[in-house]
């Protein structure tokens, strides 16, 4: 009996000690990237896998050229690239030669760096060596086996950590018990996140012509622990000897990293897009407004035209509305492509739109930031701004 007794208190500390883990982190990664026309990438932590006694994926082992050494090359590639063309965007590896980093300092880095955009870059293998084609993930739980496989290999890298039990409070990658705790954690930058990897996507399987696996989903540690949109890219199998060839080329390795050069370009432009360029890309919304100023001037009754704020607080994998913090808030949900946001609703004043946002971030949603609708279709803050203007001028 008393071993038994045991047991139900070994089982619920294990319990207590998950919800425990969960719930520091929710308190510290509560915050959601801000999808204003402000918002600027300024540093970019990459991150090359493995290093140092750390090989990873071996491949076909014709060569003594392993998933270290390809990851390092590749990234070393993608920071040249983009500090050519952006020289402003500070680049920060976790190693820039071979050497063995533990997997919390790489997300140290980057946590401590307040990077923008974190990308860790891989190699694939398996048993069999007919598997091939290139991967992007993004932090989430998965309930295929060869995704969660992927990660286990990965995660794996802390066995080769000194008192690695102790550092990842007994986390053991090959358990699956052990994700519990990721199953349970939310991903606040999981729609930025997946932007980026589609991005890398696409540029694989359309500019860079490799077989690309898609955009998949799995706990990797190093990119769940991490305060800014993150992928790990996996580059392809070295246990396929035609790809392992590719990926010890110099040409190989310029591909891959041009590719997702491509990608963070594209995501840069976009997530920064200035005023003037949202502007230029929405003349038909522009002519729309003016249209809707001159109705209402004709009808002279505002309530024709609905101008709405919002504070947007959060992007999730689940459902969050029978969660305290949320229920308290009253806030609406939207799901998205599989994903639910988050918003508070404020009314018609930009003013009072600004006070909440301030609010809501002393309450711990760092990333709080104000969208506005007119009609129900969303429009920018400056749009609604310039809206209320033309209706001040016309009264």
């Amino acid at each position: 009996m008393s071993k038994l007794i045991n047991l139900y208190h070994l089982k619920l500390n294990n319990v207590n000690r998950i919800f425990f883990l969960l719930l520091l982190f929710n308190l510290s990664n509560t915050s959601i990237l801000s999808q204003t026309n402000s918002t600027n990438i300024k540093t970019i932590v990459i991150d090359p896998g493995h290093g140092g006694k750390d090989s990873g994926t071996l491949g076909t082992k014709r060569f003594k050229i392993y998933e270290k050494h390809v990851a390092l090359a590749v990234s070393l590639k993608l920071g040249n690239y983009i500090s050519e063309t952006f020289p402003d965007v500070k680049i920060i590896y976790t190693r820039d030669t071979d050497v063995f980093l533990e997997l919390n300092e790489r997300t140290e880095i980057a946590n401590k760096s307040n990077a923008d955009l974190f990308i860790s870059i891989h190699c694939d293998g398996f048993t069999n060596p007919k598997p091939s084609g290139a991967s992007v993930f993004v932090m989430g739980m998965s309930k295929l086996k060869a995704n969660m496989d992927v990660a286990m290999r990965e995660n794996s890298a802390i066995y080769l950590e000194d008192n690695y039990q102790q550092k990842y409070d007994g986390f053991d990658p090959k358990s699956a018990e052990s994700y519990i705790v990721f199953s349970l954690m939310q991903n606040t930058y999981l729609n930025q996140s997946l932007k980026i990897a589609e991005e890398v996507e696409s540029e694989f399987s359309n500019r860079a012509n490799r077989k690309s696996r898609g955009v998949k989903q799995a706990p990797f540690y190093v990119i769940s622990r991490t305060n800014m949109p993150s992928i790990l890219v996996e580059c392809g199998f070295l246990t396929n000897p035609k790809e392992e060839e590719f990926l010890h080329s110099d040409i190989g390795q310029d591909y891959i990293a041009s590719a997702i050069f491509r990608a963070f370009r594209s995501y840069k432009q976009n997530i920064e897009m200035p005023v003037d360029a949202v502007n230029e890309k929405s003349n038909d919304l522009n002519d729309t407004l003016r249209k809707e100023v001159i109705e209402l001037k004709t009808k002279k009754n505002k309530n024709d035209l609905s101008l709405l704020y919002k504070i947007q607080i959060g992007t999730f994998l689940r459902s969050m509305l029978n969660n305290q913090q949320f229920t308290d808030l009253k806030v609406e949900e939207e799901k998205i492509n599989g994903t639910f946001k988050y918003f508070v609703n404020v009314g018609s004043s930009k003013k009072e739109a600004d006070k909440l946002k301030i609010k809501l971030r002393d309450l711990g949603f760092n990333g709080a930031f104000i969208v506005a609708f007119l009609n129900g279709k969303q429009i920018s803050t400056k749009e609604a701004l310039n809206l209320q203007n033309k209706l001040k001028e016309n009264e």
